[in-house]
């Protein structure tokens, strides 16, 4: 059903240097998927797979799900159903975040594509990582729950901004993750189309 398992080492390019992370049974399918997935790519040699991650897309899914977080905690059905602690908690989240793709950038320079297991990088990617997973949590969580009970267009708009943000927290996710993508979206994953919908939820709110 999966495929044949194979032994991969995997390794992350970065300016033309290569280095070894480990090494981990991966599905025929597996290396697929993540060769497939935007915002990095994968070429395969014998049992190496290496993957590219692409920095440009790394900070528009970040920049993306920043404003959808930083627009959804100002709609008052939202910030209702947050409750003042976690939207203290989402506000700080959200700083964080945005220094997070701040220190991604900087890491980055001028490169295109960088190396996950390049010290810095890895720090702030980690940090975004952990950063959209609180916001998942805090926010996308909310909005999918209450919006259930509820009926309006800005409820509407919301909650398929939501579905937005948790397309591009899944497709971060899945950049560094060599198990495979798992993610929540039931039709085809267009990254393009989620980060449209979260700039039209933006600015309806704006």
């Amino acid at each position: 059903m999966f495929g044949s398992k194979k032994l991969v080492r995997v390794e992350i390019e970065n300016k033309g240097r290569r280095r070894i992370l480990g090494y981990g049974l991966m599905t025929a399918a597996a290396i697929a998927s993540v060769a497939a997935l935007p915002g990095c790519s994968a070429s395969k040699s014998g049992t190496t797979t290496t993957i590219t991650l692409n920095v440009a897309e790394v900070v528009d899914y970040g920049n993306a799900i920043l404003s959808f977080a930083s627009t959804a905690i100002n709609v008052s059905f939202v910030a209702s159903a947050m409750g003042t602690a976690n939207l203290a908690l989402a506000n700080t989240v959200i700083a964080s975040l945005k220094s997070a793709l701040a220190a991604f950038q900087s890491a980055a320079g001028s490169s295109t594509s960088v190396s996950y297991d390049s010290a810095s990088v890895k720090a702030a990617f980690d940090s975004i990582l952990a950063d959209v997973e609180k916001v998942d949590t805090l926010i996308v969580s909310v909005i999918v729950g209450t919006a259930a009970n509820l009926s309006s267009s800005v409820v509407s708009e919301a909650k398929t901004a939501a579905g937005a943000a948790e397309t591009l927290i899944d497709l971060l996710k899945a950049m560094v993750d060599m198990s495979g993508p798992r993610l929540r979206a039931v039709s085809p994953v267009d990254p393009n189309a989620a980060i449209g919908q979260i700039a039209v939820f933006a600015a309806s709110q704006g």
